[in-house]
């Protein structure tokens, strides 16, 4: 791996076996500080990460927490590249898992006998368990060793996955769809943070890319392969797929993954840190109204298409794939014009929802507009959660314990309450009536970001040093009162 290192690490160009030895004392107790080469203790300067090639990752929110809420450091040992990508296949399976009622909703609601609304809460229930769950764990699991706890949240997923596929009825199918909450709200803590402990310092970016690329595949390709396995075949075939992935995730994961220790002690009111900073408040305001809007109408995206288009199975299948890949196409977009335009790139996913859902709701019958906006759609949404992580990871304190834990649940919830609205209002006033309150929530979250507090991330810190880094330039470890004044310079802004 070549180019700076990875987060937690701030380089001087000379150095001595003793000063190394030191920064590796300090990655093991997981304090996130190294000794520059005038012998001070410093904490990380920024929140970038490079990879081979030049590609810049962002530190985001397990990241952030990595050494303090999931595994402490391995420093100085060798890459665990298959732990790694066993925690990448835990991902995808949560994932797939996740989105299988979006692409199933009409089928789904009509075999269980509820209207689609009431469907709609097979994606509200694990939202809120999740919302639940993520602070919980993080409070309650610091003694828990690890390797144990992923393999754990894995499980939890097959057991879902095979309670969905033979219930009965909606209320065994929302008990089995809780317990798939508890494991999304366990593993968005863990997963990554793990991940990376198993990764060295100059190779985390790349962890973080593995697992992300689970995530990102079974985005892109979970709605329309569950939507084509329930048009082949029934439904509940979908979630036999699915367990199977679970059980792939769990197999690989106790193989693979060896023994990574307890975690460390989170104190409750460091979870509070997410809203009492005017910056990171106002990104979470921000991200909370997008995500609402989003799941608000995307829950229902497969009868929308049917009512509003007349699009069959087999082209709703096709539209859903297109969706995903534009999500991934913004999810790559956002990974770039975030390092200078963070604010915009928010602001600007959050309007392309807006936006699209508002021609929506205003089309009848239009097929290739219909397909258009729901790609537009797709585009918008795929760069939130890039654009969400990178605003917190650059808004937050460093030394923060668990601080980011509260917004993965408020994500969460923000999801939950998108997706039972939308079934609410779906019910009453149709697929209409469900874009037209996307669309307005969605502008007025975006709009939240042109205040102070949201201008004031727009300069990133330390980004001279980062620009230096960017083009080859060897730049001086900064000073400790540098770095202080770079990482508190966005928290003093009101």
């Amino acid at each position: 791996m070549t180019g700076p290192p990875g987060p937690g690490r701030v380089t001087t160009g000379l150095g001595s076996l003793d000063m190394r030895q030191r920064n590796r004392d300090l990655a093991r107790r997981g304090t996130g500080a190294f000794t520059s080469g005038s012998g001070q203790v410093t904490r990380p300067a920024g929140p970038v990460a490079r990879a081979r090639g030049g590609t810049v990752f962002h530190r985001v929110v397990p990241a952030h927490l990595a050494c303090r809420i999931g595994a402490r450091a391995r420093a100085g040992e060798r890459n665990a590249w298959p732990a790694v990508v066993s925690i990448a296949l835990g991902s995808f399976a949560l994932v797939f898992s996740e989105v299988i009622p979006v692409g199933l909703l009409g089928d789904i609601s009509g075999h269980l006998r509820v209207s689609i609304g009431t469907g709609g809460l097979m994606v509200v229930v694990p939202a809120v368990a999740a919302a639940v769950a993520a602070p919980v764990l993080t409070l309650c699991s610091a003694r828990l060793e690890r390797r144990g706890v992923l393999v754990g949240l894995s499980a939890l997923v097959l057991v879902s996955d095979v309670i969905a596929g033979i219930a009965p009825g909606i209320g065994v199918m929302l008990a089995a769809r809780a317990v798939l909450g508890i494991g999304v709200g366990g593993f968005w803590v863990f997963g990554a943070g793990a991940a990376i402990s198993l990764a060295s310092e100059q190779a985390r970016g790349t962890a973080m890319a593995v697992v992300s690329s689970g995530i990102f595949i079974a985005t892109v390709a979970s709605l329309p392969v569950a939507s084509l396995i329930g048009t082949l075949t029934t439904w509940r075939a979908a979630f036999a797929v699915a367990a199977v992935f679970a059980v792939i995730a769990v197999a690989a994961q106790l193989v693979a993954v060896p023994r990574l220790g307890p975690g460390g002690r989170v104190r409750p009111r460091s979870l509070l840190t997410v809203v009492t900073l005017p910056v990171s408040r106002v990104g979470l305001v921000a991200a909370g109204a997008i995500f609402f809007a989003n799941f608000a109408g995307y829950t229902y995206i497969g009868p929308l298409l049917h009512t509003r288009a007349g699009l069959g199975a087999s082209a709703i299948t096709l539209v859903l794939l297109g969706f995903g890949l534009a999500g991934a196409a913004g999810n790559f977009t956002a990974g770039v014009t975030v390092r200078r335009y963070l604010r915009a790139t928010l602001m600007g996913s959050g309007l392309l929802i807006a936006v699209s859902a508002l021609l929506l709701a205003a089309v009848t019958g239009a097929r290739p507009l219909t397909i258009a906006l729901v790609t537009v759609w797709g585009l918008g949404f795929g760069a939130v959660p890039v654009a969400a992580q990178s605003w917190m990871a650059r808004a937050m304190p460093a030394n923060v314990e668990g601080g980011l834990a509260l917004f993965v649940s408020a994500l969460q919830g923000s999801l939950a309450a998108g997706s039972a609205a939308g079934g609410v209002i779906y019910d009453a006033k149709g697929p209409g009536g469900v874009l037209a309150v996307a669309a307005a929530v969605a502008a007025a979250g975006s709009l939240t970001l042109l205040g102070r507090a949201g201008a004031a991330i727009s300069s990133p810190p330390a980004g001279s040093a980062d620009l230096a880094r960017e083009r080859g330039q060897e730049v001086p470890a900064p000073s400790q009162g540098a770095i202080d004044t770079a990482g508190s310079s966005v928290q003093r802004a009101r």
